[in-house]
């Protein structure tokens, strides 16, 4: 690019965050913005002497006004996004390799932030979160037909972070064909995949090994699935050998989702589901004294922003304690949070507490994360999201 391109020069001290791996660079660490960028545009990131530290596009509007794409020079052009894709597909192949349903693209930790791309069979859910992404959205088309050659793909636009970069809120097919229902295999089960009305995009592929290892500690109990959403948890519970198990969801579609994956993989005999409230159910059965042997508790984000942090903890806790009541001697409680906000350390008291409250004592026999192809990015904390504890009570 030519000598006038616009700058984002960094106050004194504030370059360490980026130089450390980062690629957020915040309003409030700028000291001047040289060239008159629009929204949108690329910028040269340089510290307060003039140093570069990489390229990025601007956002004013945006308390992160700035997002690295690049440390270094490079034309941000379709070869470009085509080089990012390649490498984040290898990276998957590797870890899954002939999955139908994988995250390929997982925002900053492929150096691609604002995108994100989940592959169903030969059709692709794309999020496009930020407006410098948007911006290149023909460029990110061009590149992801060229990588994945999909037979259709469906734009996801709908995530509340797009609101917060001025971006209208939106879901509808890109190009190509995408089914209303697709149908995926996901470790030997077949789940079907709603891209136009479901949750997210499609599945939560992040809990994947998570729910392995539940099923791990499901034979010959009585299991208990809060949050089930459409009922995976519950498959692995049942084929590993559950002799029952209740799946809870406050969702009608998503229930009725799940019965007909359990019907489509010959276990509907082996769950029962209920539609309600799960912090309601769950006391329910606590106060007729229901046990189980292994309770799977997968939650929505309870908190959504720092300012709701405190709430959110007594809501965790509060769930957690009442799974923990039901769990019979030895039984096993597989509890998550994806609350970004509710960072290990503070899940960790979280069940703490709640087993203090419930008067039971806990050992840990496993503390996870995302599956393989949502990669923790190493300086950004933001890329690791997920907590996954299994406990057992003693």
């Amino acid at each position: 690019m030519s000598a006038a391109t616009p700058q984002l020069l960094l106050r004194k001290n504030q370059d360490r965050r980026v130089r450390g791996g980062h690629p957020w660079v915040f309003s409030n660490e700028v000291a001047e913005v040289r060239g008159g960028p629009a929204d949108g545009d690329l910028v040269d990131v340089v510290d307060f002497r003039g140093a570069f530290l990489g390229r990025a596009y601007y956002n004013r509007r945006s308390l992160i006004c700035a997002r690295l794409l690049t440390r270094g020079r490079d034309p941000v052009d379709v070869a470009f996004f085509t080089r990012r894709l390649e490498r984040a597909l290898k990276l998957r192949e590797s870890a899954y390799p002939g999955a139908q349903a994988v995250r390929l693209v997982y925002g900053e930790s492929d150096q691609l932030p604002g995108l994100v791309v989940d592959r169903y069979g030969d059709a692709l859910a794309v999020q496009v979160l930020t407006l410098g992404m948007e911006v290149r959205a023909d460029m990110v088309r061009e590149a992801l037909a060229q990588v994945f050659r999909p037979r259709g793909v469906m734009r996801m636009a709908d995530s509340a972070l797009r609101a917060l970069e001025g971006l209208p809120l939106e879901r509808g097919v890109w190009w190509g064909e995408v089914p209303q229902q697709i149908l995926v295999d996901i470790d030997g089960f077949s789940v079907e995949v709603d891209l136009y009305a479901g949750q997210k995009t499609g599945l939560y592929l992040d809990q994947r090994e998570n729910r392995r290892r539940a099923g791990a500690r499901a034979a010959g109990q009585r299991v208990l699935d809060l949050f089930c959403y459409q009922g995976e948890w519950s498959l692995h519970a049942a084929r590993a050998g559950a002799t029952a198990t209740l799946a809870v969801d406050t969702s009608a579609p998503a229930l009725a989702a799940a019965k007909r994956n359990t019907e489509r993989n010959g276990l509907a005999d082996r769950i029962t589901f209920r539609q309600g409230d799960c912090f309601d159910i769950v006391r329910e059965l606590e106060r007729t004294g229901e046990r189980f042997g292994l309770v799977l508790l997968d939650p929505p984000a309870l908190i959504k922003s720092r300012a709701a942090l405190a709430g959110g903890a007594r809501a965790y806790r509060e769930i957690n304690r009442a799974a923990m009541g039901l769990l019979s001697e030895g039984g096993t409680l597989v509890t998550s949070s994806c609350s970004h906000h509710l960072e290990g350390p503070l899940f960790r008291q979280v069940l703490i507490e709640a087993a203090r409250a419930a008067k039971r004592p806990f050992r840990v026999l496993d503390w996870a994360a995302e599956a393989p192809d949502h990669p923790q990015l190493l300086a950004v904390p933001e890329t690791h999201y997920l907590k996954c504890a299994v406990l057992q009570a003693l």
